[in-house]
This record gives structure tokens, C-alpha cells and sequence, in this order.
């Protein structure tokens, strides 16, 4: 799909917003996660990275699909980013959702990872996704479980690992 038809993604109370040059001011509010304001050639900079990132996915290969998490009812105010990083594994690529505090514990991260997971799977043909956490971070353990994710092995520090296998 050219990135000319491509079309957000909305889930029952959040729009996963792929961003462009309109969206200028609040990339730089809000990239990266840190939340260092970025200058507005920096914000460009990071805008450009992401739609060329958007022009290499392609049906069974994730380079990097970043996407701006804004709420329904504020389309405009970025609350923070989600994704799929596949720079390890491009067929089987890792979750990534970074939300701003005041959006924490509001069940956002569960919508997230239910639709990533559903991108994943019908828009991109992927066979899986993995996904990880601190294992202080019972949240985003919890919206990874409840997102459809199974927690499947936990790294040498204990830190959980998720994945999903798209039935085929």
C-alpha cells in the first residue's frame, strides 16, 4: 500500500496516527520518549525517518512502523508512541508502546497492543511478534497479556518476555 492511501488506525477510544509534516509541533513536544524538546529541524528530521520507515514496511517485513498515539477525542495532541521494531526480525518484529504518565493505567496500552497485534497480522501477513518488559512493569506485563500476547520465557535478569503467533 503506497503511503499516500494509508489511512490511521483507530481503536474504541484512541487513533494510531501515522505522522506528517502537519504534525510538526507536536513531534517535537513529544520525540522521543525522553521529551527533550526537539528543534523544529530535528522534529523534520524524525518525521522523515518515520514515513521513509512507512515506505519500506511491506507485506511480511516490518523495518520500523513508528505511530503517534493521540486520543479520539483530542486527535491533535500527541500522547505518546507505538509500534512494531522489526531492525532485529523484520518478519517477526518487537512491540514498542511509550506513553505519556497521564495516559498510563488507562487501559491505552491494552488498545495499543491489540491493534498492533492486528496489524501485524492482517495488514503486514506477519507470523508473530515478540515483546518485553521490565518485570517491575506490571502494566505493561498486564497489557501485553490482556492484549493477546502469552508470556512465553523471562531474560536472565527476569525481565518477561511476550509473544504472539499468528495462527495461520
Amino acid at each position: 500500500m503506497a503511503l499516500s492511501e494509508k489511512r490511521d488506525y483507530r481503536t474504541e477510544t484512541l487513533i494510531l496516527h501515522f505522522v506528517t509534516e502537519a504534525d510538526l509541533a507536536e513531534v517535537a513536544r513529544t520525540w522521543p520518549a525522553d521529551h527533550h524538546p526537539l528543534s523544529e529541524a530535528e522534529a523534520r528530521k524524525a518525521i522523515a525517518s518515520m514515513r521513509g520507515n512507512y515506505e519500506r514496511n511491506t507485506k511480511g517485513c516490518i523495518c520500523h512502523l513508528c505511530l503517534a498515539v493521540c486520543g479520539k477525542e483530542h486527535p491533535g495532541t500527541i500522547m505518546g508512541w507505538c509500534g512494531l521494531d522489526g531492525r532485529r526480525n523484520p518478519t517477526e518484529p518487537e512491540i514498542f508502546i511509550l506513553l505519556d504518565e497521564e495516559y498510563r493505567n488507562l487501559g491505552y496500552g491494552t488498545q495499543c497492543v491489540r491493534e498492533l497485534l492486528r496489524i501485524a497480522a492482517e495488514d503486514y501477513a506477519l507470523s508473530g511478534v515478540h515483546g518485553g518488559c521490565a518485570k517491575e512493569n506490571i502494566a505493561s506485563a498486564r497489557a501485553m497479556e490482556k492484549g493477546g500476547m502469552v508470556q512465553y520465557g523471562t531474560e536472565e535478569n527476569g525481565d518477561p518476555l511476550f509473544r504472539f503467533c499468528v495462527k495461520q
